[in-house]
């Protein structure tokens, strides 16, 4: 009897049919059939040249630049999923209706081991912003940044090569480009050289454009081949300026100290130029056949502004960091009369309240002396003594006459007046605290 059973077809079939069942049901309790959603998963685009070939650019609409993906499978494979074993992909070349509004195309998903009708994808379609093409030249302006080269050096020129390129790209992003620079840096640097630079685009708000919107044009040059030319200029310190003046003062009156402020400045240029100023003297002068500072009739003290590098000869300008602009002040006396700087820690303080303290806000002090031509000759400002009396000053800064005391035979030009600010000492208290 149990042989034919064993050899009995039906029953060996039927058999198989149960293990079957048995396994199958063991398997779906064990790694069931699950759902699972993946978000964020980024869009690739293929086929760009099919916009591209209409004169369009083709940007994913804001929100659209990535999906979701559902999958139906067994957990054990839908667990090992995630968003960079997942491909979603838009092909242009899908666009549903390229003169619709907006511009929709179908999104293609693919997962490994998952079958198409077990994947469900959110949103099905994406929406593109298109937009037409545009070509525009720029000139590629060199620049620094904040580098600085060795000590003694600065940057004489920057050339770069190529000296202009042309972007090409989504037509309101070129229409909002302002200047297109070309970064180097040129730390420590004592000799010329050529660099290779980084290129920055800005908009005409003096944005730089971020890399999404970089991203969308392209350049007629790779931007890693664009390449600077560095000359550099050495730098002489305290260099002297002198100033010579127009015309003549009004009558009775004569033409007193000239001072240049600043008195001495830095410059920059060649080696070669540099050689020739310092043959020709090694300062700057603002010449009488300029005219530049004109005293003509002038019976008080003048004061005018001068636009140095008019003064600088060829292959010479003013080191970084200085103005263009000097003040040439010249003094006007009256015939004899001298005009003597006498410093304000000489003079005396008299009568400050107790418990204050009297800055004076000015070094030096313009005191006009008259006298004859001889005798003024020989007087100097260690021949004065001045004071002031602060007897009912105020706190604050004010004026105060000043008195002087002049040697036999001189007299004032004019009254003193000296610029004080007056202020309350601060005593340390023994507890450590300050106090008034």
């Amino acid at each position: 009897m149990r042989q034919r059973l064993l050899d009995h077809p039906g029953l060996k079939a039927a058999s198989i049919i149960i293990a079957f069942v048995v396994w199958l049901a063991i398997m779906n309790i064990s790694n069931p059939v699950i759902t699972r959603t993946i978000t964020n998963i980024p869009l690739n685009v293929t086929n760009a040249s099919y916009i591209e070939s209409m004169n369009l650019s083709y940007a994913l609409a804001p929100g659209f630049d990535t999906v979701s993906v559902s999958v139906e499978a067994n957990r054990s494979l839908v667990e090992r999923l995630n968003a960079n074993n997942i491909s979603a992909t838009v092909d242009l070349t899908q666009i549903v209706d390229i003169d619709a509004n907006p511009v929709m195309v179908p999104v293609t998903v693919s997962v490994p081991g998952v079958s198409q009708n077990a994947i469900t994808v959110i949103p099905r379609n994406v929406q593109l912003r298109l937009e037409e093409m545009e070509s525009k030249d720029f000139v590629i302006n060199a620049v620094a940044g904040s580098s600085t080269p060795a000590r003694g050096y600065e940057v004489g020129s920057l050339t770069s090569n190529p000296e202009k390129l042309t972007i090409r790209g989504p037509k309101s992003i070129i229409e909002r480009i302002d200047k297109v620079i070309a970064e180097v840096d040129v730390s420590y640097l004592d000799t010329g050289t050529t660099l290779g630079a980084v290129l920055h685009v800005y908009d005409k708000n003096g944005d730089e454009l971020n890399e999404s919107r970089m991203n969308s044009l392209t350049f007629s040059v790779p931007e890693n081949s664009i390449r600077v030319s560095v000359k550099l200029s050495r730098v002489v310190p305290d260099v002297p300026i002198l100033a010579e003046t127009y015309g003549e003062p009004a009558p009775g009156y004569q033409t007193g100290e000239v001072t240049v402020t600043p008195q001495t400045i830095s410059i920059a240029g060649t080696d070669e130029a540099l050689e020739k100023f310092r043959n020709s003297g090694n300062r700057i002068l603002i010449t009488e056949e300029s005219e530049a500072v004109d005293i003509s009739g002038a019976s008080a003290d003048v004061e005018i502004r001068v636009n140095l590098p008019d003064y600088l000869p060829s292959g010479i300008k003013l080191a970084d960091g200085f103005s263009d602009t000097v003040v040439v002040t010249v003094k006007i006396l009256e015939f004899n009369t001298k005009s003597l700087e006498v410093e304000t820690r000489n003079i005396e303080k008299k009568n400050l309240e107790k418990g204050r303290n009297a800055v004076f806000e000015n070094s030096t002090l313009d005191i006009r002396v008259k006298g004859t031509d001889s005798a003024l000759s020989g007087l100097m400002a260690s021949d004065i003594t001045a004071s002031v009396d602060l007897r009912d000053t105020r706190l604050g800064t004010q004026q105060v006459p000043v008195n002087v005391k002049l040697p036999e035979g001189f007299s004032l030009a004019e009254d003193v007046l000296a610029e004080i600010t007056v202020t309350e000492n601060l005593v340390i208290a023994q507890s450590g605290e300050t106090e008034p």
